[in-house]
C-alpha cells in the first residue's frame, strides 16, 4: 500500500531535517529576492528580473536537494558497509554541475531572463548562514 509507506517514511528522499533546512533557505531568499528586483528595477526591465531571480531560487532550491540527497545517500552507503560513497558523492556533484549548467547556459540564451538576476540567489547561503549564526548565537547567550 503507497499510502503505508508514504506514513512509515519509505518514500521520502531527503529527511525532515534537511527539507526543514532547504525550506528556511528558500524562505529566506523569497525576502532576499524581493530586495534583489528592488535594485535590479532601476538598471533593468522588472520582468526580466523577476524571471531570473526566480529561475536562480529554482535553481538553489535544486542544487540544496541534490547536496541534500548525497549527503543522506553516502551516509546511508556508509552504515550499510559500502566502501564506494566517494564515487556516489563524484557522482552526485557532477549531477549538480550538469544540471546548473544545462539551466545557466539556457539563462544566457533566454533574452527574458536577467543571467546576473539568475546567478545571485546561488550565492544567498553564504549571506543566510552567517546571518543566521549571528542571530541565533544572540539569543543563545
Amino acid at each position: 500500500n503507497i499510502h503505508k509507506l508514504f506514513k512509515e517514511g519509505r518514500f521520502i528522499l531527503v529527511n525532515k531535517e534537511l527539507l526543514k533546512e532547504i525550506m528556511f533557505i528558500i524562505r529566506c531568499s523569497a525576502f532576499i529576492d524581493v530586495a534583489g528586483i528592488i535594485i535590479a528595477s532601476f538598471y533593468i526591465n522588472v520582468s526580466d528580473a523577476v524571471f531570473g531571480f526566480l529561475l536562480g531560487t529554482i535553481l538553489l532550491a535544486a542544487d540544496l536537494f541534490f547536496i541534500a540527497l548525497s549527503v543522506q545517500d553516502a551516509a546511508r552507503g556508509a552504515l550499510a558497509g559500502s566502501k564506494n560513497g566517494s564515487k556516489k558523492a563524484v557522482f552526485y556533484y557532477i549531477l549538480r554541475f550538469l544540471f546548473l549548467g544545462v539551466f545557466l547556459v539556457l539563462a544566457l540564451k533566454i533574452k527574458s531572463i536577467s543571467f546576473p538576476c539568475t546567478i545571485i540567489p546561488l550565492f544567498y547561503p553564504k549571506l543566510i548562514y552567517p546571518v543566521k549564526a549571528v542571530i541565533f548565537s544572540k539569543k543563545e547567550g
